[in-house]
């Protein structure tokens, strides 16, 4: 009885480690925060300066960090996600709109690691 209540055990704990195991999730898989894209280059493609409107972007690329000025005028920046924790943003796409709601200017901005 004791052999055969041992040779269940090993059989169970040998067969618990040939499971699959969940996959590992990275800081690619988790969904963008407001202001981040994955990459701006791609985003900059996206969006067309005197043609692509607010909620064009807004469909495109989702929410921004927005400064707001009394002139009517909009700055909406975006940022590359990180793909290391302990770097600062590379990358960002900065996005200015005119009172009528049109992107006038864009850039994207290399930052280098402080």
């Amino acid at each position: 009885m004791t052999r055969t209540v041992l040779a269940f055990a090993a059989c169970v704990c040998l067969g618990a480690c040939a499971l699959p195991q969940p996959a590992r999730k990275t800081a690619q898989d988790a969904p963008l925060r407001p202001g981040e894209v994955l990459s701006a280059q791609a985003a900059k493609e996206v969006v067309a300066i005197g043609r692509s409107t607010k909620a064009d972007v807004r469909a495109a690329l989702g929410q921004a960090v927005l400064i707001d000025f009394d002139s009517g005028y909009e700055v909406w920046v975006y940022r590359e996600r990180l793909t290391d924790k302990a770097a600062p943003p590379a990358t960002e796409l900065v996005l200015l709109f005119a009172p009528s709601s049109v992107l006038t200017k864009m850039r994207v901005t290399e930052r280098s690691p402080a």
